[in-house]
């Protein structure tokens, strides 16, 4: 049985390497299609503000629609071995990121474990990850507030957020 899922793709800072942020994304994405991770649409990308507010660069952000035969567990395991070989370091929560993959929606499923909550529990509370989920599915249903995507982004309309025309 094939597996639909959303992962939100984001960076703000270059790469150990140099890599502006956007390459960086482009390269983990691409790096993703050779763990039979398929990428079947990707959004436009996104500049935003960091949130919480704070001092640190824009973050470039696009959303993912893929499929796999994998279960959700195993691509967890995926996205945090292309994070951490794209230079993704964890020292405190929201610290600026050359990466960052979040499994956004996996199925429709809700899961809540230690190590993964699905739907990401923060991303109706985010138009860096709303608008561009909204322009691949603009019918995606929440699965646990049973709440359709327009529904979210006219409640989030303070976040500053821009559309890039850049591939």
């Amino acid at each position: 049985m094939k597996n639909k899922f959303f992962i939100a793709v984001g960076s703000n800072i270059n790469s150990p390497e140099g890599f502006s942020p956007i390459k960086n994304c482009n390269n983990a994405i691409n790096e993703l299609s050779k763990f039979n991770i398929k990428i079947i649409q990707k959004s436009s990308w996104y500049l935003s503000e960091p949130i919480p507010k704070s001092s640190q660069p824009k973050f470039y952000n696009s959303v993912l629609l893929c499929d796999t035969n994998y279960n959700v567990k195993k691509v967890l395991k995926i996205i945090q071995i292309v994070e951490q070989k794209f230079g993704r370091v964890r020292v405190f929560k929201n610290m600026p990121r050359c990466i960052d993959l979040d499994i956004i929606s996996f199925n429709g499923n809700v899961k809540n474990t230690l190590l993964l909550t699905i739907p990401h529990p923060r991303m109706h509370l985010r138009k860096f990850v709303l608008l561009p989920l909204f322009e691949i599915d603009a019918r995606w249903l929440h699965p646990l507030l049973k709440k359709n995507v327009q529904f979210f982004l006219e409640k989030v309309k303070c976040q500053k957020i821009k559309r890039l025309k850049i591939d």
